[in-house]
């Protein structure tokens, strides 16, 4: 693209003045500086790139942050675990930088990790209603046909990555510039979808919705990643015995498979079936065959650098330069996001990932747990029902890709910490309202009343009452 064209620069000048009003509307500057971060606009439009647009944009949005709302900061750093585990996790990428192989490329790697925490960081402060999660859910599946739909427009222009004679799918930006990165974002993006239509109440929006699913996972189908597909499908299964029609959902997702499988040439379907060979013990294909050097390789990095690891963003300088066994080897990525940790940051950076991972997981349930049976937050259930399968998926293709210093992570972290502060609020306000309830009857106010048949059949999973650990909290 180029500002020479009248309709790019009529969109570059209106996207301006937006992102002006946005540093007066703190939750529409989030909205903004999430459509820069994915988008990328200076990589798209060259006369953009010298002003560094998102990283400005984020220091002014931030900035303003601090100025306005410096106790909040404060309270959210005491309080939040989540928030609480990326800056321990940033702080020891900049304590790692002088011992790294190369300090210069693991300063650069501390900046982007940067960028994404304190995107985290905003989401956490400024996602603060129900209404607000459902603008970021439509932000979401925005982004998610974003990435399809150019992805698919630049495929069938001739813009592909080919392998073994299958013609990938990539995206039009470095953050889903191969076709692994694409499948992983659409994947993780996927559920946030699904909880839109749930949670809309109009027929043409839920046929548009699935809609855009179907060209999602189209897109997804044609850049031939496998864990990407294995995942796809666990995050289908999970679905299912999530659902409370199974049988309906396992018929919807058994009808959508079959569509999808049988929409791909059969170079794709041949590359899907190569899992199932490596499983009976076929011979592996020169890619999986370098991944297993890599991963040799990779035991040996951390068994010479097992505290600290090599330095943030090092594993591919550690193995070109010296893993690999040849003189000017290939600087190849672990391909595994323990190994990654494990090599780049050593037994320290695990530790300190492991408890990051832990706190989304646990506040991520709490969610679940509270908002399961209370009809006030049926949309806080729903978005931590996606949070759940992103999750899941993540954790799946992390198996085999390093997603450390991808936005995987972090934008989970953003939105299960937003999503619990407001579930925290809902589920008070609920409390409150029983209260005043049993004041006006007469009743007495404890909380620990006898719940219903089927709350107590639901309460009985966890021995404990969601709503009573408000009043200890």
């Amino acid at each position: 693209m180029s500002l020479d064209n009248p309709i790019v620069l009529i969109g570059v000048l209106v996207g301006l003045v937006i992102a002006i009003r946005g540093l007066f509307r703190p939750f529409l500057g989030l909205l903004i500086l999430m459509t820069l971060h994915f988008v990328q606009p200076g990589e798209m439009i060259p006369a953009l790139a010298p002003f560094r647009i998102e990283l400005v944009y984020g220091i002014v949005i931030f900035g303003i942050l601090v100025f306005q709302r410096g106790a909040a900061i404060k309270k959210i750093v005491l309080t939040d675990r989540i928030v609480r585990g990326t800056l321990l996790l940033e702080l020891l990428v900049i304590f790692s930088i002088p011992w790294s192989i190369w300090p210069g490329g693991a300063a650069a790697v501390a900046q982007e990790l940067l960028k994404m925490i304190v995107l985290q960081l905003l989401m956490t402060l400024f996602i603060d209603s129900q209404e607000r999660l459902g603008y970021i859910l439509w932000l979401l599946v925005s982004f998610m046909m974003w990435f399809a739909g150019s992805s698919f427009s630049a495929f069938i222009h001739g813009e592909f990555y080919t392998v073994d004679g299958v013609q990938r799918a990539e995206g039009i930006n470095s953050m889903v510039g191969g076709p692994n990165e694409l499948a992983g974002l659409l994947l993780a993006l996927l559920p946030f979808l699904v909880a839109l239509i749930h949670c809309s109440n109009r027929i043409l929006v839920k046929i548009l919705l699935c809609g855009c699913g179907v060209l999602g996972l189209f897109v997804f189908a044609l850049t031939g990643a496998r864990i990407s597909m294995i995942a796809l499908i666990a995050l289908a299964i999970f679905y299912v015995l999530r659902s409370k029609r199974k049988w309906l959902s396992l018929a919807a997702v058994v009808a959508v498979g079959c569509l999808l499988w049988l929409s791909l040439p059969q170079e794709y379907q041949n590359r899907y079936l190569t899992v199932k060979r490596y499983a009976e013990g076929g011979e592996l294909d020169a890619s999986n065959t370098l991944r297993l050097q890599i991963w040799q390789a990779g035991g040996r990095m951390f068994l010479d650098h097992p505290i600290l690891g090599v330095g943030p963003g090092q594993f591919p300088t550690a193995f070109g330069t010296i893993y690999s066994g040849n003189v000017h080897g290939a600087w190849m990525e672990p391909h595994s996001l323990l190994l990654q940790v494990t090599c780049e940051l050593g037994l320290v950076g695990l530790g300190i990932f492991s408890y990051f991972v832990f706190q989304i997981w646990k506040a991520n349930h709490w969610i679940l747990r509270t908002s399961s049976s209370a009809p006030p937050m049926k949309t806080n259930y729903e978005f931590a029902t996606a949070c759940s399968l992103m999750m899941i998926g993540i954790v799946l293709m992390s198996l085999v890709s390093h997603t450390l210093y991808r936005p995987y992570w972090y934008l989970l972290a953003g939105l299960v910490s937003a999503n619990y502060g407001v579930a925290h609020g809902v589920a008070k306000s609920t409390l409150s309202g029983y209260r005043e309830r049993s004041k006006k009857t007469g009743h007495q106010t404890r909380i620990s009343a006898r719940p219903s048949t089927k709350q107590r059949r639901r309460n009985r999973k966890s021995m404990r009452n969601p709503i009573r650990d408000l009043e200890t909290s």
